[in-house]
């Protein structure tokens, strides 16, 4: 499939593995489909009690839900985003803003949350799930970004925490470090269509971010908009360090959201089902 292509998935592609229609449910009474709890028994201990029509009705009402929670939350991240990076903006209007790891994210996470808007709109009006598979991986992307995000927030700064304090009091530095992260991330579990298991290779696209940052901050440097006092990270100064510790650092940092990448998309197959667990209970015929 073409990456760039969509998938159109019906309301068939998220019946439970375990709803398989059978010969004998078509021959159900009152001219209904019905489906068999489970697969592979008998005719005469298939239930009867579960309709297609009421199925494929609660499967509905369940996209629907499922894609307007994700349209609120990512217009939260929308908001938070523009407002907090504007912010930010105030306080250095320069270029060397994007030095940052964390405002280049929290820019990458906004944008893909404008595109799920958009998309998330159009299944609503269309009444079914349109999954593309590059708007997949770049969503899996931002989940990496806020996660490796948080995590460096936690991690480096709760040893030192109380010296950090101040920190959490600008409107930017928290909003980017701490909530765009959670809420980014919870929305990609949750709210995000998976598109099946992940080869070892496709986990690689999820890590796409550190890419992206490489090439923001070589280029930063390259052109020597950003002086060496301001290098954030003290790996990413290969003219002082040399080139060696540079790739070393992208290369450990490459592994880790390689990992994260595939985790997350382990999660979000389990996670985004959640949506449609009491979808059989609520289709059960009265």
């Amino acid at each position: 499939m073409n990456g760039h292509e969509p998938r159109h998935l019906n309301t068939a592609a998220y019946r439970p593995r375990h709803l398989k229609q059978t010969a004998a449910d078509s021959r159900a009474p009152s001219g209904r489909q019905t489906v068999s709890a489970r697969a592979g028994k008998p005719a005469s201990k298939i239930r009867r009690d579960i309709d297609i029509e009421r199925v494929e009705k609660a499967l509905d009402r369940s996209l629907i839900r499922k894609n307007t929670a994700n349209i609120c939350v990512s217009a939260v991240i929308l908001l938070l985003g523009v407002t907090s990076f504007l912010y930010g903006l105030t306080l250095e209007p320069s270029v060397t803003i994007f030095r940052f790891l964390t405002v280049d994210g929290t820019l990458f996470t906004t944008c893909g949350a404008l595109a799920c808007i958009i998309i998330n709109l159009v299944e609503i009006f269309r009444r079914e799930d349109i999954v593309f598979t590059a708007t997949y991986y770049i969503r899996l992307s931002m989940a990496v970004a806020e996660s490796v995000i948080f995590i460096v927030v936690v991690f480096s700064q709760l040893p030192v925490f109380a010296q950090h304090l101040p920190m959490f009091d600008r409107y930017d530095s928290f909003v980017m470090h701490v909530v765009i992260p959670i809420l980014g991330v919870a929305s990609f579990l949750f709210n995000d269509s998976p598109i099946g298991k992940l080869s070892p290779g496709k986990c690689l696209l999820g890590a796409s971010y550190v890419s992206v940052y490489a090439v923001i901050i070589v280029t930063l440097i390259s052109t020597e908009r950003l002086p060496t006092e301001l290098i954030p990270y003290f790996f990413l100064d290969y003219r002082t360090n040399g080139i060696g510790i540079f790739l070393l650092a992208f290369v450990f940092v490459y592994t880790v959201a390689y990992l994260m990448g595939w985790g997350l998309s382990v999660w979000n197959r389990k996670c985004s089902w959640l949506w449609f667990r009491d979808l059989v209970g609520s289709a059960k015929k009265k």
